[in-house]
């Protein structure tokens, strides 16, 4: 280390100084700084956080970690593609090093559906230490050890998996006997999953996103504060769906975007909740259509559930051609008495005046609105809409009086510009006799001269003293916009 019979100053210092050093390097590189003395061999193997991204030998990644000398506050590996049969040795090499969190996420090439190395699973071993576990699987299958704690883990992340059948489901390993500090639990794009039973004092937070081919769900949470599951149970619709929440007594925000049917779900009493997201409604359908019918249902059938919360989620869609479809709003007539209210629009070119006004009119006592605008499918969606549309229908909200006497903040997002969404904001600032502020962020492609005329029309739109505050996108981020009058 020393250049030209200097002296080494660098080497001389104490290895929690040279270790805060490396800690300032990838992993690769730090441990390459072993080869410039012997003082140096054996620091890279006292960092507490190692990140080996792009390791394609998995017989390296364990050597790596049992020449570790350090319990591992913190593990992240990636790999190319990793089959089923290369996770047990690191991961075993994983459990004894890792006292706070491991992540893990595969990278695997396109597969054919009948490849046979998607059959491959491997048996996750028992992490008494860690604390936290994210596992990205790219679709390799898992199974859960069929004794022994998760004594520490506090947070599970699992995506993109197949729960492989074995002597443990995965609701049993989840639970209190085996996870008792678990508070938030998260499983997206699971395959296998069809019976999910969560016994857990100590749960928190439990998200459940594609976990396609669920038929039963049961979860007895005390603690548990934040359900949401989404587009698990939708896909099949020769059954019912059957779930029993009802033992969440705190439960404080529900997201269920997923087929409901009161006579098989169960939710309790639920004194607490604060928070319903609700199914995504169909605008318009067509008749006999069975898909469209379930999802409806499920909407209208959370709706009626509840007769007060908070905050209520709600998403209007328009599918794109909507010829020969009919208009269903009308079959929506009960909502909770609410006080925020989130909507989310998703029009594909479509006017949304008449499915708003219709939401807003069984709403009239929310003190706040936050309207998402989404964009269309494709690009030319935006001139999907062509003269004499019944997208208008009814037209009745552009004449009739709505009372919004407690509205006093308006949030719009992604707002583009279109003759649809100016109309509608019009209508909106006259309804909306006490509102005090009206926030809106322009999409990514508004240009800034579309976004100033905007700007103008709204102001000059209302009626009394709101104060406006906009904002557009520059160079990718969303800053505040204030155009020069």
């Amino acid at each position: 280390m020393a250049e030209h019979g200097g002296e080494d100053r660098l080497s001389a210092l104490p290895d929690e100084l040279l270790v805060l050093i490396l800690l300032n390097l990838r992993t690769a590189e730090a441990a390459r700084t072993s080869v410039l003395s012997r003082r140096w061999r054996r620091v890279w193997a006292l960092l507490p956080e190692l990140q080996l991204t792009f390791a394609s030998a998995p017989d390296g990644i364990a050597a790596a970690l049992d020449a570790h000398e350090v319990d591992l506050q913190s593990l992240f590996v990636v790999t190319p593609d990793a089959a089923a049969g290369s996770m047990a040795p690191w991961l075993s090499a994983a459990a004894r090093r890792v006292s706070g969190s491991l992540a893990f996420c595969n990278m695997p090439r396109d597969r054919d559906d009948d490849d046979t190395e998607e059959e491959e699973a491997f048996e996750l071993p028992c992490l008494d230490r860690a604390t936290l576990l994210y596992l990205d699987l790219g679709h390799l299958g898992v199974s859960f050890p069929a004794a022994g704690k998760f004594a520490r883990l506090t947070h599970i992340f699992l995506d993109h998996f197949r729960f492989a059948a074995g002597a443990c489901s995965l609701g049993a390993a989840v639970s209190s006997p085996r996870c008792p500090c678990l508070e938030k639990l998260t499983v997206h794009n699971a395959d296998g999953v069809g019976d999910l039973a969560i016994d857990s004092g100590s749960l928190k937070e439990l998200q459940l996103t594609k976990v396609r081919g669920l038929r039963r769900l049961a979860v007895a949470a005390p603690a548990l504060r934040d359900l949401t599951l989404a587009y698990s149970f939708f896909p099949h619709h020769q059954n019912p769906p059957v779930a029993d929440i009802s033992a969440c007594h705190q439960l404080q925000s529900l997201e269920w975007s997923d087929s409901y049917d009161p006579s098989t779900v169960q939710l309790g009493a639920m004194e607490h909740l604060q928070r319903l997201g609700a199914s995504m409604y169909n605008v318009y359908g067509e008749e006999g259509a069975v898909a469209q019918h379930i999802i409806n249902r499920s909407c209208l059938g959370l709706l009626r559930r509840f007769r007060a919360v908070q905050s209520l989620c709600l998403t209007l869609l328009s599918p794109r051609d909507i010829v020969g479809y009919q208009y269903l709003m009308g079959q929506m007539t009960v909502f909770p008495d609410i006080k925020d209210l989130y909507l989310i629009v998703f029009a594909n070119g479509h006017g949304f005046g008449p499915s708003s006004f219709h939401v807003l009119r069984k709403c009239t006592g929310i003190r706040k609105l936050l309207l998402q605008l989404l964009a269309p499918v494709e690009s030319e969606a935006e001139t999907a809409c062509t003269s004499g549309c019944i997208c208008d229908q009814p037209s009745n909200w552009r004449t009739e009086e709505l009372l919004l006497n407690n509205l006093e903040e308006v949030r719009i997002r992604e707002l583009r510009g279109s003759e649809h969404e100016i109309s509608f904001v019009k209508r909106l600032l006259n309804w909306a006799k006490v509102l005090k502020r009206m926030i809106i962020t322009f999409d990514k492609c508004v240009p800034e001269s579309m976004a100033k005329e905007c700007c103008r029309l709204f102001r000059s739109y209302s009626q009394s003293e709101i104060c406006f505050t906009f904002y557009m996108y520059r160079e990718s981020k969303e800053v505040l916009y204030a155009p020069e009058d």
